[in-house]
Order: structure tokens, then sequence, then C-alpha cells
């Protein structure tokens, strides 16, 4: 980034909202915190992070990818962005990996790598990469891992190719969501996490728009960059572990979405979601939640890469209902 353009992006930034803004937000909806900085991606390979997801095998563990061309591999920081190791999905492409997410069946924790980018709307199908997630005392900064597809997952959408940067695993519900980037409002759809294997790409099911993330205005809206006009565009998604939660980020901001007892979600993102504070980097790309559901990570494409944590207040942490650990 050249120094004009860091200051143009600076200064512009410092005209932006800190606090959290919602029109659906009331008096009952979670207090959260931040985003405070927790540290800084610096490893040269980890050059464009789309995607974050929190290991199901180590508190603090945190995976991410790069996106369109790089090599099919993915990659672990710890919680201050310390580079702790990688792993190549053997006989995958990396056309546009746009998202990872983690999650645990029957005690064993997997990861997808979600080849689902598709800026110009043209690829007949996405592609969805599940692995065993490796052992965390097997990773090593000074060497690669090597892991087969245990599941590779293709799908269409029911009304044509999607532009898509995001994925997450209901494991109460055992699928798979997804939310298109480009579409007004965004739309979210669904794909059973065990498909029968039919040979035949699946197609996902709609289940409904996005609703309540708030379009750019004023000098924002004109300017053409990601936290600019493209700021309301969605860019990472992951629902907790407890199915009761969604966080939706844009290039904005982090929205939360919560879902009602008996309630599904085309119900809960059709409602509209809680904004949180804006987290002003420059093209955020990746968030996932904490395991217990009540801290939420976002990160940044570009080096050095802040990695920052929103935090449920005490408070409300006490008071909300069964997060697992």
């Amino acid at each position: 980034m050249s120094r004009r353009l860091l200051l143009c992006t600076v200064l512009a930034l410092s005209l932006l909202p800190s606090g959290p803004r919602s029109a659906k937000a009331d008096s009952n909806s979670p207090s959260w915190q931040g985003p405070e900085t927790l540290g800084q991606i610096t490893e040269p390979q980890i050059n464009e992070a789309s995607g974050l997801a929190h290991s199901y095998s180590e508190s603090g563990l945190l995976w991410t990818n790069n996106d369109s061309g790089n090599a099919p591999v993915l990659y672990a920081v710890d919680a201050q962005g310390r580079h702790r190791g990688s792993v190549r999905i053997e006989g995958a492409t990396n056309r546009d990996w746009e998202d990872v997410a983690s999650y645990q069946i029957d005690g064993r924790a997997y990861l997808i790598a979600a080849d689902v980018g598709d800026n110009s709307a043209t690829y007949p199908e996405c592609v969805l990469y599940v692995i065993a997630e490796p052992d965390p005392a097997e990773l090593s900064p000074s060497h690669e891992l090597f892991a087969k597809p245990e599941r590779i997952i293709r799908y269409v959408y029911p009304d044509g190719p999607r532009d898509c940067e995001s994925l997450a695993v209901d494991t109460t519900e055992r699928a798979i969501y997804v939310i298109s980037k480009r579409t007004k409002p965004p739309v979210a759809y669904r794909l059973p996490l065990f498909p029968e294997n039919s040979g035949a790409p699946l197609r996902a099911e709609t289940v409904g728009p996005v609703n309540g993330i708030a379009e750019p205005s004023g000098l924002i809206s004109r300017m053409s960059v990601p936290w600019g006009k493209w700021r309301a565009q969605v860019c990472s998604l992951d629902i907790s572990r407890d199915g009761l939660r969604a966080a939706v980020l844009t290039y904005g901001e982090v929205y939360l979405y919560e879902r009602r007892e008996g309630e599904d979600w085309a119900s809960a993102f059709a409602r509209g979601g809680q904004q949180l504070a804006a987290h002003n980097l420059p093209q955020a790309e990746g968030l996932c939640f904490s395991p217990d559901g009540q801290e939420i990570y976002v990160t940044t494409e570009g080096l050095p890469a802040p990695l920052l944590r929103y935090r449920l207040s005490q408070e409300t942490g006490q008071s909300a209902s069964g997060a697992t650990p």
C-alpha cells in the first residue's frame, strides 16, 4: 500500500462511527465490547487471510486461508496471530477459497475449506473440501502437514451462480450455511453436512434474506474501497457451537443474529441483527466465534493483519443461555 493511500485510509477510517448502531437492537440485546487488538498476523505466507475458524482441538488456535490463486493450504495461528503451522489439502485446488469453517461430530474435529468465491458469478459449481483437523501437537512453522479430503462436497445455487465469501456449520442441524455477497439484501442458503453420495452437485436450499445490514451513505458510499461503497457486502460467517448465534462479517461491521426458542435461521436472518462497533479494518474477510460463543475474532487481508476480538460483557454472558464450552 502506498504512503498516500495509507494516509487516505487512516483519515477516512477516523471518520467512521466507533460505537455500535442497530435499527433492530433493543433493551434485550446482549452487550458486546470491543473490538480490541490481540496481535497481528505477520507470516509472509498468510498475505490474503480470507477466512477464520477456531480449532476444536486446542483453545486459542485459529485456522485461516488465502484466497484465489494461492496454494490449497490452511494455516494455523494463535490468538496473537503467531504462525503455528499449516496443512496442505491433497488433490485440492484453490480457485477462490473465501472462508474456512470448523466443526465437531461424534468427538472428531473437522475443517472445511470453502472454494466458493465467484466475483463475476460465472462458475458452474462451488466446492467444499472437508478434512480431519490436524493434531495441534504436530503443527510446526518449519514444515507443512498433508491431509486427504474426507469428503468433497460440490454444489450449485437454485437461482444461478452467486459470489460468496462465507461459510459456517450448524452442528445442531448438521447443516452448512452460506450467504451471498453481492445481492441486496444478502441471501442465505443451506446444504446438508452429510449429503447422499449421488455423484451430482447438490442443489443448495434457499433460506431467505439476511436483513438489517446497513448500506453506506454520504462520503463513505462514494469511496471505491472495501470499507467504503462495498461496506455492506458479506465476507464471512460463523455459527456458535450451541447453534443459537450467527455472526456475519461485512467490510464495515459485525452483525449478530440470535435464534429464539423454536426459531429457524430463516426467521432470525429475516428479523435482522444487532450491529456491533465498526472494526475499521481495510479489507476484513475472516471471522469466527470462540468455543464458548462469547468472543468473536476478526482479521483482514494484507500484512500485517490485525487480529481483533469482540467480547460479550460479563453480565450479559452470565445470563446468556447455554453456550457449550
